[in-house]
């Protein structure tokens, strides 16, 4: 029996797009290419989507209809199943757990959390936050044992990763205040 893979961030982005509304394969396609919050991070051909939402049906996180039409051919419509969209939920308000996915999977999932409001949001956030204070612990703990052993010389590895980690916390901060602040007027 094969060996049943996590879904991939491109994925889940597919899910959160099927979860706004069903839609045509290559309708997906160019809703993807032509937005560039997407499009300018994840690049996507047009048959890696469709193997992709093959993927996501034979795992039961999406399912289609066949849509007979008079002026073109048969087209496929995509809709998110229930535990397609528990599966997004869960992936959507869960922190990513490296610093690496920051830059992407953690924004997309910013992305989704605004489309179902504030709360998502500032949920997200918190939990990201929290998240991050355990990543700056445990390099402050590192670079604690490594003096200790005088490996460092008050090199790069004392100053650019705990600048790094403190400007993803304050950004956390300034983000979630953004949050609150829509919260609030709504």
């Amino acid at each position: 029996m094969p060996r049943q893979q996590a879904p991939l961030s491109l994925e889940f982005i597919l899910l959160g797009f099927l979860e706004q509304k069903p839609i045509h394969g290559y309708d997906l396609y160019k809703q993807i290419s032509s937005f560039d919050a997407i499009s300018l991070v994840w690049s996507v051909k047009q048959s890696q989507l469709y193997a992709l939402l093959e993927r996501l049906e034979e795992d039961g996180l999406i399912s289609s209809t066949l849509i007979a039409g008079e002026s073109h051919p048969n087209r496929k419509q995509y809709h998110i199943t229930g535990i397609g969209r528990q599966t997004f939920y869960a992936w959507r308000g869960s922190p990513v757990q490296h610093g690496r996915d920051i830059r992407m999977e953690f924004l997309a999932k910013v992305y989704f959390a605004l489309q179902a409001g504030p709360e998502a949001t500032f949920d997200l956030l918190e939990d990201q936050r929290v998240v991050c204070f355990e990543w700056l612990t445990e390099f402050q703990n590192d670079l604690m044992i490594l003096k200790k052993t005088r490996y460092t010389r008050g090199s790069f590895t004392d100053i650019a990763p705990n600048r790094c980690k403190r400007l993803l916390i304050g950004w956390m901060r300034f983000a979630r205040k953004l949050v609150h602040n829509c919260k609030q007027s709504i």
